[in-house]
């Protein structure tokens, strides 16, 4: 479980979150929305530990991020616009890595480590590529490729960052598998931060809707009705179900 207890942030003295509080329960995945500005990046990276350190007021299991980088990774693990260092390592051994924070030094990874490497290379599509240099992988390719080294990693908390950028209507559908993978055992928690409101009403459990750097809505995904879009995006939308699941789905307007 993580929780956050009045977080605040200010860069160059510009308030970017204020007061900001919230929980995420294990087997949780929660969606982060808000139009640009409201702070949806900074809250990810600073629950990862990657803008600051707030040891009273972000707590993992109750008690605050470890000050050191591989330790903190297996708490909560931010996936970003990152890139590799080497273009030329091979996509299977990149994703291995991911596994470095808990191999033993001087030992090879173990048959666990090759068995989650393989499952999100699978579950992504990856498999044609295993071999492949990263420097050669097609933009959407890299940014599954990405996201499986995020999933790999197995930290008790993950956090996506507009994951859906660059994916096409496939890949969106394998990620969603792979979201729903990792909480499935009730021991990981996803929280997803994404301006893809229907990828986030397919796939969250909760939203938390930020305005200002401040929590506005906490909910079902239900609380996404016309009334919340147009308040806090300043758009109309219609609104329909999906037939499968009933969870909401996002049309605009046409223009007229």
């Amino acid at each position: 479980m993580i929780d956050i207890k009045n977080l605040d942030l200010s860069i160059r003295g510009t308030t970017i979150l204020s007061g900001i509080s919230a929980s995420f329960n294990d087997g949780e995945t929660v969606g982060i929305i808000g139009k640009s500005g409201s702070g949806k990046t900074l809250l990810l990276k600073s629950l990862a530990g990657l803008a600051g350190r707030f040891p009273k007021s972000i707590a993992v299991n109750g008690a605050p991020l470890p000050r050191r980088k591989a330790e903190a990774r297996k708490h909560v693990r931010y996936y970003g616009a990152g890139i590799p260092l080497n273009p030329d390592e091979g996509l299977h051994d990149f994703l291995l890595h991911a596994r470095a924070p808990y191999k033993k030094a001087f030992r090879p990874y173990s048959d666990y480590d090759r068995q989650i490497a393989d499952e999100y290379i699978n579950l992504l599509g990856l498999s044609p590529f295993r071999d492949s240099a990263l420097g050669v992988l097609p933009d959407g390719i890299f940014r599954l490729a990405m996201l499986a080294h995020t999933f790999i990693g197995e930290a008790h908390a993950i956090a996506l960052d507009n994951p859906t950028n660059d994916l096409d209507i496939a890949s969106v559908r394998m990620l969603k598998r792979a979201v729903g993978r990792y909480v499935m055992n009730g021991d990981h928690i996803v929280i997803i931060s994404s301006n893809d409101l229907n990828f986030i009403a397919q796939a969250a459990d909760r939203i938390i809707i930020l305005d200002g750097g401040r929590v506005v809505g906490n909910g079902p995904v239900g609380i996404l009705d016309q009334e919340t879009i147009k308040r806090h995006f300043g758009t109309e939308v219609l609104i329909s179900k999906n037939v499968y699941n009933g969870r909401p789905e996002f049309h605009l307007f046409p223009d007229i």
